[in-house]
């Protein structure tokens, strides 16, 4: 049962059995425990503390990177409009700070676990019918986020602000080492890093507690690790996707391809102006959304159709220890507020660069 995902003697098992609650049994009014309570404070704020970690300590490293990169001579370049060119160096100083930090935390955390890498990567739960549904509703999901964010953005230009500053706009300086480092770090690196640290330890340790909070919370927070609002949106649904099916699958194997294809999705866009230009590349991702929107809405009919979509169910059991306790962590509010200062922090004005 869910209920015994939890045990306050400190032995964790990664991605416990999908079961939904059961409906009976005196766990399921059964009150927490002063020494309970304690327990699952403890594993709350040690996800909690790692997402701090995960956020302070990639900002920090990639600004010493950045620093020694000027001290040797980089060149940080503008174009004429005065927006930021991400060249190969620029962007692998960006991006490999994340995931050093997820890999690192997501290794201490197994270690501290007692935890196999195998445990991670079973594949028993895995059939054919779970990745045909996994892929289609991710293919559902991935263009409702990005008609979200558009609805989003043009509520905020029409509120007189914009989620993103102007000189957060970036240029690609579209090359062959820049698309091969951008696949190699963004579409595969950077999915394998975060999956093993939000769905490895964020998810696992909030699952041992209540599948269904774990699986919208530790979403929540991949969404806001984002740093903007639009990417808050996208990163809560798609990671909502992947919870799921890590809890139910009991396994990294499919919330890790499913990364690595939309960002490999995402890449051939880029990939596309290289080789055409930007008004072809537009047209190609429109065309993409639409078919992803169309293959997405046939797979979840079928999968509605053989009822295949069950999310843990929630009791009053989880109710008391779940949110109450969350929200008595202090973990929990300096993370949210390291999140909410970086989001709200990109927040500028409507300029006429941001409307084009």
């Amino acid at each position: 049962m869910e209920e015994n995902n939890f045990t306050s003697g400190g032995g964790y098992t990664p991605y416990p059995a999908y079961q939904p609650c059961g409906q009976g049994g005196g766990l399921r009014f059964a009150p927490v425990s002063p020494e309970e309570k304690r327990a699952i404070k403890k594993n709350y704020s040690g996800a909690f503390w790692q997402a701090v970690i995960h956020s302070i300590g990639s900002l920090v490293l990639a600004n010493i990177i950045f620093v020694a990169m000027t001290l040797s001579g980089y060149e940080f370049r503008l174009n004429d409009e005065g927006t930021q060119i991400i060249d190969t160096p620029y962007a692998i100083a960006a991006m490999l700070p994340s995931i050093v930090f997820c890999i690192s935390l997501f290794l201490f955390d197994k270690g501290s676990s007692k935890n196999k890498l195998s445990d991670y990567f079973r594949s028993d739960r895995i059939t054919a019918g779970t990745v045909f549904g996994f892929f289609g509703i991710l293919m559902l999901v991935y263009p409702i986020c990005i008609i979200l964010q558009q609805i989003l953005l043009t509520g905020c230009f029409a509120a007189g602000f914009s989620p993103l500053k102007e000189e957060y706009l970036s240029e690609d300086d579209l090359s062959v080492a820049y698309l091969v480092w951008d696949f190699v770090l963004g579409s595969l690196l950077a999915p394998i890093g975060e999956e093993l640290f939000f769905r490895g330890v964020i998810l696992r340790r909030l699952s041992t507690v209540s599948q269904r909070f774990a699986i919208f919370v530790s979403a929540l927070i991949f969404g806001m690790m984002h740093g903007n609002l639009l990417q808050t949106i996208l990163g809560f649904g798609i990671g909502v996707v992947f919870a799921y099916t890590a809890v139910k699958t009991g396994s990294l194997i499919l919330p890790i391809a499913g990364h690595i294809f939309i960002n490999t999705a995402a890449l051939s866009t880029t990939v596309v102006t290289y080789l055409t230009d930007e008004d072809t590349s537009s047209a190609y991702w429109l065309g993409l959304l639409g078919v992803f929107f169309v293959i997405g809405m046939a797979a979840l009919i079928i999968v509605l159709l053989k009822k295949k979509i069950s999310f843990p169910r929630s009791t009053e059991y989880h109710s008391k220890r779940t949110f109450p306790i969350m929200l008595a962590c202090v973990s929990f509010w300096v993370m949210a507020a390291v999140y909410v200062i970086d989001i709200v922090t990109k927040f500028g004005p409507v300029t006429d660069k941001l409307l084009e």
